[in-house]
């Protein structure tokens, strides 16, 4: 039996009135969430056994041409991860899935002391050891050091010892996506059939805009009490956090955006789903013309202000669904992100 919500039990948003899930109409959204949400982790487990079979390939002929399109194939893969990461309830939640993907944030720098002791090793480990390991060594992020950290040598990634832990990490998270979409296929009449998840995808979707401005925008940033620190963004050691970013709001607005849209249809009131998809665009693509590090941009004044306006519409949009909510009948707790 699939846990229903997990940490969404404490929920930042919970039902005042009856109408929503009552109202049949919820299950056409939750038919279209399904699908969208299925294609979804069709996209990220196909990435990441093209990530997986790039790897191979490197191994075997550890060239330039090579080399860029494993740092492609890489990118790729985290993408399509960020596109669905606002699934957070399902076959996700089982086996800290989520954190097997992506260990952050990642304050003591455990992804950095794990793989370099991996690397210390006489050979390299198995998938199953990987498996076994920590969820610091199982992701996207230690795939990342291993491709663009620093204390990577130019030559370092080729050596047998290197290449082994790479391919063991790609093969894990080839494994891992395979089955998170076997699982949410196996899940499907559970979430058709249960009126609850018309709840949990919304508040999945706003948990995610949360995540976004306070912690992977906001906190690197040192706009939620800290000072700035571009080494609390995702995916700094490529500087790829403002991608990653895209990525997100790219999965916001063809998964989840058109079962909103199927839902507030059904109460004659679709112009609200069309204003958040014209500001969602709009932040997209304002992420899509900015350079792909956060990081950098904390020390370039121009840029900054760039930046600052990509975390206002991010604001914008996160209020934009909580007045969605409100009007399909759910009311605002305390902040969903507390407790994290």
């Amino acid at each position: 039996m699939f846990k229903r919500l997990g940490r969404i039990g404490l929920a930042a948003l919970t039902l005042a009135t009856a109408p929503l899930m009552a109202n049949e109409d919820t299950a056409q959204a939750r038919e279209r969430w399904y699908q969208a949400i299925d294609q979804r982790y069709g996209v990220l487990s196909d990435a990441s056994e093209r990530l997986e079979a790039s790897a191979i390939r490197f191994c075997q002929q550890p060239d330039t041409p090579h080399r860029k399109r494993l740092n492609q194939d890489w990118m790729d893969a985290y993408q399509a991860w960020q596109a669905v990461r606002f699934v957070d309830f399902g076959p996700i939640e089982q086996q800290s899935r989520a954190w097997q993907l992506q260990f952050w944030p990642d304050r003591k720098n455990l992804v950095g002391r794990k793989m370099q002791a991996w690397l210390a090793a006489d050979q390299p480990p198995t998938a199953e050891q990987i498996a076994g390991d920590s969820v610091a060594t199982q992701g996207f992020p230690a795939l990342e050091y291993l491709l663009f950290d620093e204390h990577m040598k130019a030559n370092t990634l080729s050596q047998p010892v290197a290449c082994g832990l790479m391919k063991a990490i790609a093969n894990h998270l080839a494994d891992g996506t395979s089955a998170l979409r076997s699982d949410w296929q196996r899940f499907a009449e559970h979430y058709r059939t249960t009126r609850s998840y018309t709840d949990a995808t919304l508040h999945g979707a706003l948990r995610a805009l949360e995540t976004l401005e306070d912690k992977r925008l906001g906190d690197p940033m040192g706009l939620t009490g800290g000072a700035a620190n571009g080494y609390l963004a995702e995916a700094w050691r490529s500087g790829r956090s403002i991608r990653l970013i895209e990525g997100t709001l790219h999965g916001l607005e063809d998964t989840f955006l058109p079962g909103l849209k199927t839902l507030l249809s059904s109460r004659g009131q679709a112009e609200l789903a069309d204003d958040f998809r014209e500001l969602l665009d709009r932040t997209r693509h304002r992420a899509a013309e900015m350079s792909p590090g956060l990081a950098p941009i904390l020390d370039d004044s121009a840029a900054f202000s760039d930046l600052q306006g990509l975390y206002v519409q991010v604001g914008q949009l996160r209020r934009q669904l909580e007045e969605i909510g409100g009007t399909l009948g759910l009311v605002r707790g305390f902040n969903a992100s507390d407790g994290d």
